[in-house]
Order: structure tokens, then sequence, then C-alpha cells
């Protein structure tokens, strides 16, 4: 089993079950306390700028479509800091001592799929010369699910890597994960690719 990570820093090197949590924590959260911590063991010379792109993706509510609607904004900023994301499981396809490592999370995320009807109605623009923007009543419907919405558990795998003689973990792409909580607090992009036309 994995143990919990944690986000405090100077306490020697961490395990590999603690880095694993740190990327997911700095992906989901942004908090600095995991970033110092996250940069610190990474111990390269471009950690910290790896470790702030990893941070942009946790800015969820600079999304353009949540650009006028500040309680909107106020809102996923809330249900974002319950969120949890943890590493549940490890396969390492070259063995122990190799430098790969697969790692299966279990995320905790809002299931807002309780907006996909209003979403037929009020669907967020993604093409065409303007920034998405919600409609008035989407708005207003994203934020009471930010508050209300339940819980869904979904699932998502990174690759993480080490190299010669600098042992950390390090995430190779964390595109999948971060897929995964964009998708959960802002599904409408995904929505407009994945809706059925239900307009007959």
């Amino acid at each position: 089993l994995l143990a919990p990570g944690s986000a405090l820093a100077g306490t020697g090197a961490a395990s590999p079950a603690q880095l694993f949590d740190l990327h997911a924590q700095v992906i989901l959260h942004g908090d600095a306390a995991a970033q110092r911590a996250l940069a610190a063991q990474l111990e390269t010379d471009d950690a910290k700028a790896f470790v702030a792109a990893l941070t942009a993706a946790s800015q969820l509510d600079e999304a353009p479509e949540l650009a006028e609607w500040p309680a909107a904004a106020q809102a996923l900023r809330k249900r974002q800091a319950s969120a949890q994301c943890k590493a549940v499981a490890v396969r390492w396809p070259q063995g122990h001592d190799g430098d790969v490592a697969e790692v299966a999370y279990r995320c905790h995320l809002p299931d807002l799929s309780g907006l996909l009807p209003l979403y037929r109605q009020h669907r967020v623009p993604f093409n065409g010369p303007h920034p998405p923007q919600m409609s008035a009543p989407l708005a207003a419907a994203y934020t009471t699910a930010m508050h209300n919405a339940p819980d869904r558990v979904r699932s998502g795998t990174l690759i993480f890597q080490r190299n010669g003689d600098h042992r950390a973990w390090r995430v190779r792409d964390p595109g999948p994960l971060m897929a995964l909580v964009a998708d959960a607090f802002l599904p409408f992009f995904e929505w407009n690719e994945h809706l059925p036309d239900d307009s007959g």
C-alpha cells in the first residue's frame, strides 16, 4: 500500500509514494507548500519551471468561460480545495529497480452530469471569433452544482521516470491527469465534442 503523501519540505528525500502524490497535489490544487516540496525533491535546474507548468493546470477558475461569473469561479475554487486525487497502485514495467513507474490515481471530483439537460439548451461556444462564455442560466446552475453536486470517483494513470544519477521520480506527461481534472470541473468543451445531437 502507498503511504499518504506529505507536502512538507525539508524532511529529507521523499518516498516514491510521496512524490507521486505531490505531483497530483500540485496538478489538482497548485498550493504553494506542495510546489515548494516537489521542486525541492526534483533538484534539477528546471525544477521550478516544471512545477510552475504543473501548477498552471490548477488555475481552473481562470478559464475564459468563467470570466464574467465571479460567483461561479469562487464556487469552483472552494470545491477544488476539497477535491482529492491519490496514487493507489503502481506497476513497475522494468521491475522495482527500473526507471519507469506506471501510477494509477483515484480522484474524487464533482459530478456535473446533472447539468447536461440545461447544457443542451445553453451550450458554451468554443469556436468562432469570441471567447467562450456561459449563459446566465448555465452560470447560475453551474455555481449551484459546484456547491451541491455529488462526488464521482474517476481514475487515471500517469507514467513516471527517473534518469541517470538523479533518482527522483518525475512525471513524463501530466496530460492525462490534467485532462481528468479539467473535464470534471469544466466539462463544457468535452460535452461539446461528445453530446449526442438530440435536436431532431
